[in-house]
C-alpha cells in the first residue's frame, strides 16, 4: 500500500551543472561550456523521486521568496503539495563543473541573511505530522539550530511518523540521540561522527552495527564502493549492494535517489531486503548519468538493479 510522505529542506539549491570540454587548470578562463540549472535540496530531491514512484509527497522546509518559481514549477510537475515556509532573499546557487577528466562541486551557504523570526519550526513541522513518513534532509542554515533535527524526531516520534534523517555533522549526531526510524550517511559523514571513515568491509560493518544502536535502520553509501545496508528488523544483519557500472555525468543527487529509492521499497513494512538494496543501488548510479539533480526513468532504474551484487554478512 502506498504511504503519505512528507519531506523537509531546510537548504533548498538551484543546482548548476557546467561541462566543459576539458578540467580547468589554475589561470584558465572559461569559456566553452554548456549549463544546466535544475531546482533541488535534498529533501526536494526526495521529494521528486518519490513522486515519481506514485506516492503522495508533502514538501516542508523554508524556501527563499525571491526566486521561488522554478521549485513550484518543478513540484507542479511532479505534483508535489507545497507547504513550503517562504523567507526573504534568494535561494543558494551551488554549482558541479564536469569535464572528461573529472569534476568537483563549489556548495554555498544557505541564506547567510537569515533571522531566527523568520522561520518557525512548529509551522514548518506541522504537515510533516500528519504523513506517514518524513524524510528530513540536508544542510542548515546558520540561523538554524544543529539541534533541528533532534526536535523534529522527537515530535515526530510523539506523533507516530518514522523519521528519515540524512544529515552530516553535529545535525547528524544529535539527530541519532532522538531515535530515527532510518539514516543515510555517506562514507565521510560517519567518520566525522565516529572519529574514523570507514574504508575496509570489516570497518563498514562495525560502523553499521555502532549506528543501529541509534537508528531502526542504517545506510552508508560509498560512491563507486557501493552501499551498506542494517536493520534491527533483520536481526541486526549486514548487507553491501554494489554500485553498477555507469558513464558517470554528475553525482548531484545521487544520494538522495537512492536513499528515495529504498524509502519507497522499505516502508510500510520496514522489512530489509534484496529486492529494495537492488533498486537502490541502481537509483544511485543512474542518477549520476543525469546533469544535475535530474532524474534518470525509472525504466532505467529497473534495469540496473539487475546488475546489483548483494552480499550478505
Amino acid at each position: 500500500m502506498k504511504r503519505a510522505f512528507s519531506t523537509v529542506t531546510l537548504a533548498p539549491a538551484l543546482d548548476i551543472t557546467l561541462t566543459c570540454r576539458k578540467f580547468p587548470e589554475p589561470g584558465d578562463v572559461i569559456t566553452g561550456f554548456s549549463e544546466i540549472e535544475t531546482p533541488g535540496g535534498k529533501g526536494l530531491n526526495a521529494a521528486r523521486w518519490l513522486a515519481m514512484r506514485g506516492h503522495p509527497v508533502v514538501a516542508s522546509g523554508i524556501i527563499g521568496a525571491e526566486d521561488i518559481a522554478p521549485f513550484l514549477a518543478l513540484m507542479a510537475r511532479y505534483g508535489i503539495a507545497d507547504a513550503l515556509c517562504r523567507v526573504p532573499g534568494p535561494n543558494r546557487r551551488n554549482v558541479m563543473v564536469t569535464a572528461p577528466e573529472g569534476m568537483f562541486k563549489v556548495n554555498r551557504q544557505a541564506f547567510p541573511f537569515l533571522q531566527p523570526e523568520d522561520w518557525n519550526l512548529e509551522r514548518i513541522l506541522a504537515p510533516c505530522l500528519e504523513s506517514g513518513v518524513c524524510v528530513l534532509a540536508g544542510s542548515l542554515p546558520r540561523a538554524v539550530p544543529p539541534s533541528v533535527y533532534a526536535e523534529m524526531i522527537a515530535a515526530l516520534r510523539r506523533a507516530g511518523v518514522p523519521a528519515v534523517l540524512d544529515a552530516a555533522g553535529t545535525p547528524l549526531a544529535l539527530g541519532l540521540e532522538a531515535g530515527p526510524a532510518l539514516i543515510k550517511p555517506n562514507s565521510q559523514e560517519c567518520g566525522e561522527i565516529l572519529g574514523a571513515v570507514p574504508r575496509t568491509p570489516g570497518e563498514f560493518q562495525a560502523a553499521c552495527r555502532t549506528l543501529l544502536e541509534k537508528a531502526e535502520c542504517v545506510l552508508i553509501s560509498d560512491g563507486p564502493g557501493g552501499c551498506w545496508f542494517a536493520a534491527r528488523e533483520d536481526g541486526g544483519r549486514i548487507f553491501h549492494g554494489s554500485a553498477p557500472q555507469v558513464d558517470v555525468m554528475d553525482t548531484t543527487a545521487a544520494g538522495d535517489a537512492l536513499l528515495a529509492e529504498f524509502c519507497h521499497w522499505h516502508f510500510p513494512g520496514r522489512r530489509l531486503d534484496e529486492h529494495a538494496i537492488r533498486h537502490a543501488c541502481a537509483a544511485g548510479a543512474a542518477a549520476t548519468e543525469m546533469p544535475g539533480a535530474a532524474s534518470s526513468a525509472l525504466t532505467r532504474v529497473d534495469a540496473l538493479a539487475g546488475e546489483v551484487v548483494v552480499t550478505a554478512y
